[in-house]
C-alpha cells in the first residue's frame, strides 16, 4: 500500500485539520511532512536556487520553497523504504473511492515512475493505449506538459532521480515533474489517471482557501525586474512568438491524432462515494 504523504506549513494549522478530516472520512492514514517557509529562506539561498533555473520561470520564494518542499518528501520516500508514495500538497480535494487506488496497487502500470493524479482541467496529449482501467477509470501514458503538483504517486527509484536531478535544476514543482521541456516528463515514465482523483482546491467552484502559491507568485512578477521587461519592452516578440507556438500546435495535434500516435483530452476531476 503505498504511504501518504501531504505538504503542510507548520503557520497553516487550518489546511492540516481540514485536509485531515478529510483523510480521515476515506480512513486514509497520512504523514505530515512539514513544508519550507517561504518567509524563512534568505536572499542567498533564492538566489542560488535561481541560478540553477533555466530561466524560463521567474521563480518566487514561495514557487521554490514548495519544490523543496517536495524534495523533503521525496527524500522521506528514500529513508522510509517505500516501493511507492502518494504525494499530496494541503489543499488537495480527494475523490471519494481515493482508498481503492492506495489499498490496491496491483494497477499501477509495473514500468511507471510517476503517476498523475489531479487535473487542471486542461486538454492534455496523452497515449492512444490505455494501460490500466483501475476501478472504472483509465491510466494512459502523459505526453504533455500537465500543470499541478499536489497529487501524485511516486516510486522510489523516481524519488531518487528527482533529488539528484534538483540538485543543480530548480523550476516549479510541477515543471520538474511533469515538464517534457525542463522537467521529467521525457525521462521517466509518466501516467496520468483519467478522469483524475485530485482537484486543487483554486479549482473548485467555491475554494475554501486562498492560493498561497498564486499570490505570492503574482505580487512577486509585478516588482521582479525580469518579469516587468519581459512585460514591457519584450511584450509584441513574446505575442507572436505564442502565436507561432499555437499554430505549430494545432497541426501537430492534427498529424498526432490523425495517425492515431496520441489521443488529446481533457482530463476531468470525477467525486466518487466512498466504496
Amino acid at each position: 500500500m503505498p504511504k501518504i504523504y501531504f505538504i503542510n506549513l507548520d503557520r497553516s494549522n487550518d489546511r492540516r485539520e481540514w485536509f485531515l478530516r478529510q483523510a480521515e472520512r476515506l480512513g486514509l492514514d497520512t504523514e505530515r511532512v512539514p513544508a519550507v517557509d517561504a518567509r524563512e529562506l534568505d536572499d542567498a539561498e533564492l538566489s542560488r536556487w535561481r541560478a540553477v533555473s533555466s530561466g524560463r520561470n521567474s521563480l518566487s520564494a514561495s514557487e521554490i520553497a514548495c519544490l523543496l518542499s517536495h524534495r523533503r518528501c521525496w527524500q522521506r520516500v528514500l529513508d522510509d523504504g517505500e516501493e511507492w508514495a502518494f504525494i499530496n500538497e494541503d489543499d488537495a480535494h480527494l475523490c471519494g473511492d481515493m482508498g481503492n487506488f492506495l489499498k490496491n496497487p496491483d494497477w499501477i502500470p509495473p514500468d511507471a515512475d510517476l503517476i498523475h493524479a489531479e487535473t487542471n482541467l486542461k486538454k492534455v496529449e496523452m497515449s492512444r493505449i490505455v494501460y490500466a482501467r483501475p476501478f472504472g477509470r483509465e491510466v494512459r501514458l502523459l505526453k504533455s506538459l500537465h500543470y499541478g503538483s499536489a497529487a501524485y504517486f511516486v516510486s522510489r527509484s523516481a524519488a531518487r532521480t528527482l533529488l539528484d536531478f534538483t540538485l543543480d535544476h530548480c523550476e516549479p514543482a510541477d515543471q520538474i515533474l511533469f515538464s517534457p521541456q525542463v522537467g521529467m516528463l521525457r525521462r521517466l515514465k509518466v501516467f496520468q489517471v483519467m478522469p483524475a482523483l485530485c482537484l486543487q482546491d483554486y479549482l473548485c467552484p467555491s475554494p475554501v482557501y486562498d492560493s498561497i502559491i498564486y499570490t505570492d507568485r503574482t505580487h512577486f512578477h509585478r516588482s521582479d525586474a525580469r518579469s516587468a521587461r519581459v512585460r514591457g519592452l519584450r511584450k509584441l516578440p513574446r505575442e507572436l512568438f505564442r502565436l507561432a507556438e499555437q499554430f505549430k500546435a494545432f497541426w501537430r495535434r492534427l498529424y498526432l491524432s490523425a495517425t492515431r500516435q496520441s489521443v488529446f483530452r481533457k482530463v476531468t476531476f470525477e467525486q466518487r462515494p466512498p466504496s
